[in-house]
């Protein structure tokens, strides 16, 4: 019996004796960093703090850092950060150490961008000039100062034969402030002296320069005579002909004309005064002509307006923006999705104002890896998601045509549409995730990070110490490299319903578009809406037929 009670005795003093490897300050530390993670920094920081000044760790500095942030005291913060950034690694360091180092540099370079500056410039040279912010004597005041944001700030100044002026000012994050100092001399003191300008040197005179000497001028050429032009005399021309003149008919003479009778005037009935219209022409008339009646022109005729095409064949680009905030209707995660495709479009005319637009679309969802879980799950439930599924859409849509000009040239539409998609190819993948920044075998290490930078884990517990993020104990369970989710319309035995979606619902409402028809038979639509897989856009070109 004395070997068990022995053995029994030693197992005891192993249990409750102290641990012999513990450092100062590692218990402070422990609990320190268990409370900055679930987000009680008050009491988080008084044991950081305690640990810090017994021992020094990046593990535990970082933490205390982070704390500070979160209170506002950024500049102890950047401190932390950067004096743990400078630090290499040291006899002792564990992984969690190195990785705190790691991050430091990063959020070192983000807090420093944060922190507000002040610049106290003097507007003038001032004798004697003394800068206090908060009772502190500023050395450099014309140099950048950082401070916490939201703190009051009381600035005091003073200057040898000025009277001292201060104000309050409250700065803001990232906010770079230069305030220009003016200080009013002191009744009956005395200016500062003027500084002596310096006067210019005399000039000297100029240099005589030596007389130059006279260049001996050529004697002008001679040139040879020119010899006189013979003018030849001028030609006698032949006399004219005389031309013979005939003698004048003479006219036989005519008989006397007979006077003729005039006719008496017919006498008119009366009319009313009437205007002289001032656009019909005044016709001179003689004893036999009658005044000749005014031409009308004829009105120019109005252009008739283009004519109306019932049926129009149209085809173009149409695609969707799906922005990370629908991501975050159902949960946390996600990022921003461009999906592109095109359209084949018949439309044809209702009345005179309305267009019914039959259409078939092909949509391409594709999506790189994504962080993402559902809205109220614990962070062990990021999962990376992917997706390469292609669908074809087929809807109606009615669209309203608004004139802009009389020739139609441009014309606004209005309108809305429905329909029906099928994902006729591609899957939708699913894989658990782990902090990118842990480190295998250290089960410490994994701790909640930023889910952008989590990783696909490669089986359950893979790799060691993720245990709680790869695991079989949920719905998740299969969830590893090569699991690909069932359609909506499957549940498989003992698991939820799938989620890949298989035929879905199309809306698009409201849709405005500008279209511009250059020619008679030749259209072109801008459109843009808001519909149920995303913000739509278009652009293409239709043909009368």
């Amino acid at each position: 019996m004395r070997l068990p009670i022995a053995s029994l005795f030693g197992l005891l003093a192993v249990l409750l004796a102290p641990p012999v490897f513990a450092g100062p300050g590692d218990k402070e530390a422990n609990q320190g960093m268990n409370a900055a993670r679930g987000g009680f920094c008050k009491r988080a920081i008084p044991l950081l703090e305690s640990a810090e000044s017994q021992r020094h760790r990046p593990s535990s500095a970082v933490p205390l850092a982070d704390c500070y942030v979160k209170q506002g005291e950024l500049l102890k913060a950047s401190d932390i950060y950067h004096k743990v950034a400078s630090e290499k690694k040291a006899p002792g360091y564990n992984a969690r150490d190195v990785a705190a180092i790691t991050s430091a540099k990063k959020k070192a370079a983000q807090l420093d961008a944060r922190i507000p500056t002040l610049v106290v410039t003097p507007a003038e040279p001032y004798e004697g000039l003394v800068v206090e912010i908060d009772g502190e004597v500023i050395s450099e005041p014309s140099a950048p100062h950082r401070f916490d944001p939201g703190e009051v700030l009381v600035i005091v100044a003073r200057a040898e034969g000025h009277e001292e002026t201060s104000q309050k000012i409250t700065l803001k994050e990232k906010q770079r402030r230069e305030i220009k100092l003016r200080l009013k001399p002191k009744p009956g003191g005395k200016k500062p002296p003027e500084k002596p300008v310096a006067k210019k040197p005399p000039e000297k005179p100029p240099e005589k320069k030596p007389p130059e000497k006279p260049v001996a001028k050529k004697p002008p050429e001679k040139k040879p005579p020119e010899k006189p032009i013979a003018k030849k005399p001028p030609g006698k021309r032949p006399p004219e002909k005389p031309v013979a003149k005939k003698p004048p008919e003479k006219k036989p003479p005519r008989a006397a004309e007979k006077p003729v009778a005039k006719k008496p005037p017919e006498k008119k009935p009366p009319r009313a005064a009437e205007k002289p219209a001032e656009d019909t022409p005044r016709v001179a008339t003689g004893p036999e002509e009658r005044p000749k009646p005014a031409v009308e022109m004829p009105e120019p005729t109005p252009p008739s307006p283009r004519r109306q095409r019932d049926v129009w064949l149209g085809a173009g680009f149409q695609g969707f923006f799906i922005p990370q905030l629908m991501f975050g209707l159902l949960g946390e995660g996600g990022r921003d999705v461009l999906v592109p495709g095109g359209d084949i479009s018949l439309s044809t005319r209702l009345g005179r104002r309305f267009d019914l637009v039959f259409s078939v679309a092909y949509a391409r969802f594709w999506m790189d890896e994504t962080p993402f879980k559902p809205k109220g799950h614990p962070d062990t439930d990021y999962e990376i998601v992917e997706s390469d599924l292609q669908a074809l859409q087929a809807g109606v849509r009615l669209v309203w045509n608004i004139p802009l000009d009389r020739d139609e040239l441009f014309a606004f539409r209005v309108g809305a549409g429905l329909g029906v998609g099928w994902t006729f190819m591609g899957d939708l993948y699913r894989t658990q995730a782990y902090p990118g920044d842990a480190v295998p075998g250290d089960p410490g290490s994994f701790v909640p990070g930023d889910p952008y930078r989590y990783v696909k884990c490669r089986g359950p517990n893979n790799p060691v110490g993720s245990f709680r993020y790869c695991n079989q104990l949920d719905y998740d369970a299969d969830h590893y490299p090569g699991y690909v989710e069932p359609s909506w319309f499957t549940r498989p035995k003992g698991r939820p319903q799938g989620l890949r979606p298989l035929v879905y619902p199309w809306l698009v409402l409201p849709e405005i578009g500008l279209a511009l028809r250059p020619w008679d038979r030749v259209a072109f639509d801008l459109r843009v809406g808001a519909s149920v897989t995303g913000l739509l856009g278009g652009l293409g070109i239709r043909f009368a037929l």
